[in-house]
């Protein structure tokens, strides 16, 4: 059961086109949003390292302009007194040393440092940045710019400046982390924003679609006229709404050919009939076969429910407001007496609020006696049939007799079809009831009593 209720809603939400649309717009808009904040991720985690490579640079040039050549030709670092501290206390935590092409230090700030990196460190460096974050952790690694300078005698030196991990960087990172999860968590409520609206772009895009459903769903039997207005659709669907109404135009040909042939030969047989009923009737010697009588009888009822059941078709019905309460009471007390002689009786019960629909109460009627009459026929001997109109717009008729056998539930309301036919049924009766309850935008709905019997109910439209 639980899998036919997921498969249901499956059908229901991946079935539907406004689904489809709205979640590929927002996978589209989260694949975007995504690539954008990979590249936001991207440029923040490079803030530190930009920052930190200005800073290098700042300093390579500091240290490049203090570079002085004293007299005896050695060259020397002269930097503000201010910087010197940087370079020269018991834990500097800036560094530069001058290494000439041979891979030989020139000169260094720091012999302790020097020590700490390595002498072979230091060679192997070529121009560029390099770190020790492998080495000493991010909190205590150091970080190199080597660049190439002029030194006496134009001879190429190789300028090596270095930093100690500064607190700046531990607070861009930190500030790095804070805004991506921030980013991460505002992509959420986003990405449902952003389905909700993509939602209803597209259900105001389809509305013309809805609205073509709408208008092409009163094409039918029941109004064959019908056509779906074709000047108001976009010129996507106004190619769909033309062949529509073509298909309409067939449809209303072949129903008018249909009921004219049906009202003709109904018609031409019910004169031959009423002749001969006459005859049968007159006549002073009594026929041969006593059941002649009755099957005229049956020919003529035939004849005459296919007449009325094309004149439903044919003839739109009045539509004016009505009270079902007041239908059915008057369908039960004028078939009451059909019911005693039959050795059944009626039972009725309505809500004390009125129960409004819009239709023709002669037909609403014809319909209910209908299905009255099939329940006297099926319940037994001595039983009740419960008529009930309930709220909002429907009349339930229960009868207390064998029930429907699963394999004529569907084809119950088909014409012609009967299980009575050597009692007199016509197959005719129930079939018109449901083409009444279409014209009336209603429905006839059939189950078996848990207790026995079957239990009919006409469902209007409720005003």
């Amino acid at each position: 059961m639980a899998s036919g209720i997921a498969l249901r809603l499956s059908e229901r939400l991946f079935g539907s086109i406004g689904i489809r649309l709205s979640l590929h717009l927002s996978l589209l808009f989260v694949l975007f949003a995504a690539a954008c904040a990979a590249l936001i991720v991207y440029q923040l985690s490079n803030i530190d390292e930009t920052a930190r490579s200005l800073r290098l640079q700042q300093q390579a040039r500091e240290v490049r302009t203090a570079l002085r050549l004293t007299n005896s030709g050695v060259l020397t670092v002269e930097l503000p007194g201010e910087r010197i501290g940087g370079y020269h206390n018991e834990a500097p935590t800036s560094f530069y040393a001058l290494r000439d092409n041979a891979g030989n230090l020139v000169m260094t700030s720091s012999n302790a440092l020097r020590d700490r990196f390595g002498i072979g460190f230091l060679r192997d460096m070529t121009a560029g940045e390099v770190d020790t974050e492998a080495r000493d952790g991010l909190d205590s690694a150091f970080y190199f710019l080597a660049e190439a300078v002029d030194g006496p005698d134009r001879e190429k030196l190789l300028l090596i400046v270095g930093q100690h991990a500064s607190p700046i960087d531990a607070l861009l990172r930190d500030v790095e982390w804070r805004l991506l999860m921030g980013t991460l968590l505002a992509a959420i409520p986003i990405c449902l924003i952003v389905f909700g609206a993509s939602l209803a772009i597209v259900r105001f895009g389809l509305a013309p679609v809805r609205r073509l459903s709408q208008e092409a769903d009163r094409i039918g039997p029941g109004d064959p006229a019908a056509r779906i207005a074709e000047a108001d659709l976009p010129l996507e669907l106004r190619g769909l709404a033309e062949a529509a109404n073509a298909a309409a135009g067939r449809l209303q040909q072949a129903i008018i050919s249909q009921q004219r042939f049906t009202a003709d030969t109904s018609h031409q047989l019910l004169t031959p009939l009423a002749l001969l009923s006459a005859r049968v009737e007159q006549s002073a010697v009594p026929h041969s076969d006593p059941g002649l009588r009755g099957d005229i009888v049956r020919m003529q009822n035939l004849v005459r429910q296919l007449l009325n059941l094309s004149r439903l078709v044919a003839v739109p019905l009045p539509r004016e407001r009505v009270d079902i309460r007041t239908i059915a009471k008057d369908v039960v007390a004028a078939m009451a007496p059909l019911a005693i002689a039959e050795g059944r009786s009626l039972s009725y019960e309505a809500s004390e609020t009125p129960c409004m629909t819009i239709g023709d109460a002669l037909t609403i009627g014809e319909a209910l006696a209908n299905v009255i009459r099939n329940g006297l026929r099926h319940t037994a001997a001595g039983t009740c049939v419960d008529i009930a109109v309930e709220l909002p717009a429907s009349i339930t008729i229960a009868d207390s007799g064998n029930g429907i056998a699963e394999t004529h539930r569907q084809r119950l309301l088909e014409p012609f079809f009967t299980t009575e036919a050597k009692n007199g049924g016509s197959g005719l009766g129930l079939a018109i009831v449901d083409e009444i309850m279409r014209q009336h935008g209603g429905a006839v709905e059939v189950e078996n009593r848990p207790e026995g019997g079957a239990l009919f109910r006409l469902r209007f439209k409720s005003m």
